[in-house]
């Protein structure tokens, strides 16, 4: 019986006897993508999506190894034939430290939604969607794909989230990725919200997932499908371009205040220096830098220069991360917020650093100073990153290529071979640069400084502050003018108890954007207590003062965090650690610009340097809580609104 004849028949039959035809099973639909981090490949998502009468099905294996430690996730995600959800499910994790245990069932216009270990009832509005963080990517292919049968919506609401965790989606138009002589064509989408942020998504004519561009863990991470994957680097750069553009719009909306010369008249002026506060103070700026400084009575304002009141405030010099990541353009923003003028970069994919760098450099975008180490690990299957070194020869090659690109330094990773260290640092030397990083495996921290290593991330020492093994490896640090910075908010951040709240001593945490907070609430140590949290903590903070006691130099960093409110913790537990308040000032300023040979322009607010400057609404050296309290940041000498900044990437200030 011919097809056409078969399907009038079963149509007939429908109309004459009530028999619903039954709707053919379309095919599986299959896809293996390539996961990467910092463009490495470590692992697979495969996924699989079926027709199940008037449904869809979807399964995902969400697998990868990142530096020797497993990540796996399975989802699995119902929907109905237009993709709206009816049952999502996800289990494991999606990074290193990040938990997730979501299941969503949605009946009508309700959904019950357990997450974190909570179970609530919610209504759902009329548009929205499950998805649970970047991973699985097919969860996000579906979400494209409901955004498409729902006319393009706006906005589209996310569950599990909290209120305000709102998705915006945005066609960026068609185009060709090339793979050997075929051109394949994809269309591309920017999606916000689902992480903090902007990831870009390719889909291809069929509708599937081509590729993805996102972060991890604050980390570049891709997923290209791997009949793609030689394109790997032209999907990053084309993801570079559309980021840049965005900080760029960020820029145009949120103008500086002023620029040129003018003078902030009346405020307390801390400069960094160590000397007393200047009461009653005055600053001149002149086309980006410092003309003047000191007291009202003192100091001469040029006829006709415009005068700032600050009254009441505290001016400190602008702050420095000296250990972050900055693999979003959203941290441009969020930086000055926070009063942070410098950072360097531990490690980061090279397209994208560089060219944020250029933009901000040409005066295209605003953001802090951005100061590159660049990355090298020895290779292996665990290795970090893309660029090795096993031979004299891979590590002047690598670090050359560094040098040429305009890198400050080389930093080292763990699988770096002690003789490697040697060639590393000797070749970097010769270059003018200096070497940062972790101390590699099977080293000490004081083998690490002897091998060349200037500066050390992280606190690699055993032991307990005062012990005759610490003294010694304190004693070879100071003869060395070994710089650590000890990243004390990381660990806090991560070792603390899991399932304490965070907003215990990080209050950050409460304005940051809905993704960033399900994020971390997630993170911390299972199996200790608050009190065995804190003491770990303590015992990592005496070191820090026995460290900065015998004039090893100690420097703010990071490794991130908390967007900006990272900076300020660091510092306020420098000062737990029994720092001054303006010792640990100075450990975010003028000892982070010594260690990187910058203290003649930068670090402190003298005469001559630039205007890097950061105004307070009360002084830190009265409470160290208040270096959260900015309200202008100064950045050569444009001022930038702190407020307008955070909220122009979704904080609340």
């Amino acid at each position: 019986m011919p097809t056409m004849r078969v399907a009038f028949v079963v149509a007939l039959s429908a109309v004459l006897f009530g028999i619903a035809p039954q709707t053919p099973s379309a095919p599986a639909e299959h896809g293996t993508l390539r996961l990467h981090y910092v463009q490495k490949p470590i692992g697979y998502e495969r996924y699989d999506l079926a027709r199940d009468g008037d449904a869809f099905q979807m399964s995902s294996d969400f697998d990868f190894t990142d530096r020797g430690g497993n990540v796996h996730l399975n989802a699995t995600l119902r929907t109905k034939a237009d993709y709206t959800p009816v049952h999502f499910t996800a289990k494991g994790k999606s990074y290193r430290f990040v938990n997730v245990d979501s299941d969503v069932i949605v009946d009508g216009t309700s959904a019950t939604v357990r997450a974190d270990g909570a179970e609530a009832k919610i209504t759902v509005p009329a548009i929205f969607y499950t998805v649970d963080g970047y991973a699985p990517f097919s969860a996000q292919m579906l979400m494209l794909r409901y955004w498409k049968q729902h006319g393009e919506p706006r906005v589209i609401r996310t569950v599990p989230g909290s209120p305000g965790n709102d998705v915006y989606v945005e066609s960026r138009g068609r185009e060709a990725i090339r793979i050997g002589t075929k051109a394949v064509r994809l269309e591309r989408f920017v999606i916000d919200g689902v992480v903090w942020g902007r990831e870009t998504l390719w889909l291809d004519e069929d509708g599937s997932l081509a590729a993805a561009i996102t972060r991890a863990g604050g980390l570049g991470f891709e997923a290209v499908r791997e009949d793609l994957e030689s394109a790997l680097v032209a999907f990053v750069q084309r993801a570079t371009i559309d980021r840049l553009g965005d900080l760029e719009t960020i820029t145009a909306r949120t103008p500086p205040l002023k620029i040129g010369t003018y003078a902030m008249v009346g405020g307390t002026i801390v400069d960094g220096t160590g000397r007393p506060a200047i009461a009653d103070g005055v600053v001149v700026v002149r086309d980006g830098k410092i003309a003047d400084v000191g007291p009202r009575a003192s100091v001469t304002i040029p006829e006709g220069v415009v005068t700032v009141p600050i009254d009441g405030k505290t001016v400190i010099p602008g702050l420095w991360d000296m250990h972050t990541h900055v693999t979003q353009v959203e941290w441009a923003p969020v930086y000055l917020g926070a009063g942070v003028t410098t950072v360097r970069d531990m490690g980061n994919e090279f397209e994208f650093i560089t060219a944020l760098r250029k933009d901000i450099n040409a005066g295209r975008a605003l953001g802090p100073r951005l100061l590159l180490a660049g990355l090298i690990d020895g290779p292996g299957p665990n290795a970090f990153g893309v660029y090795y070194a096993a031979t004299p020869d891979e590590a002047k090659q690598v670090v050359g290529k560094y040098h040429d690109a305009g890198f400050e330094q080389i930093k080292i990773y763990s699988l770096i071979t002690p003789p490697m260290v040697e060639a590393i640092a000797a070749e970097a030397h010769r270059l003018g640069m200096t070497v940062t990083g972790h101390v590699p495996n099977g080293m000490t921290i004081d083998q690490a400084a002897i091998a060349g290593m200037d500066q050390v991330a992280h606190l690699a020492i055993r032991g307990e502050a005062g012990s005759d093994e610490v003294n010694r490896i304190i004693g070879v640090l100071k003869d060395r003018r070994t710089v650590i910075d000890p990243t004390q908010s990381w660990n806090e951040l991560l070792g603390h108890a899991a399932g304490a709240p965070i907003a215990a001593f990080q209050p950050g945490v409460t304005k940051i954007p809905p993704p960033l907070n399900r994020l971390f609430s997630n993170a911390g140590t299972a199996g200790i207590d608050a009190a065995t949290a804190r003491t770990r903590l303590e015992r990592g903070l005496r070191i820090v003062k026995a460290l900065h006691d015998a004039g090893v130099p100690v420097v703010v960093g990071t490794d991130e965090g908390i967007p900006g409110h990272s900076v300020h913790r660091e510092i306020e537990l420098y000062v737990e650690a029994g720092f001054t308040p303006m010792e640990a000032l100075q450990a975010a300023t003028i000892a982070s610009a010594r260690a990187m040979k910058l203290d003649g322009e930068l670090g402190t607010i003298e005469k001559g340097k630039r205007a890097d400057l950061v105004v307070l609404n009360a002084n830190p050296l009265e409470k160290i809580q208040n270096i959260r309290t900015v309200r202008w940041t100064i950045k050569d000498g444009k001022v930038y609104d702190a407020p307008t900044l955070w909220r122009s990437v979704r904080f609340q200030p």
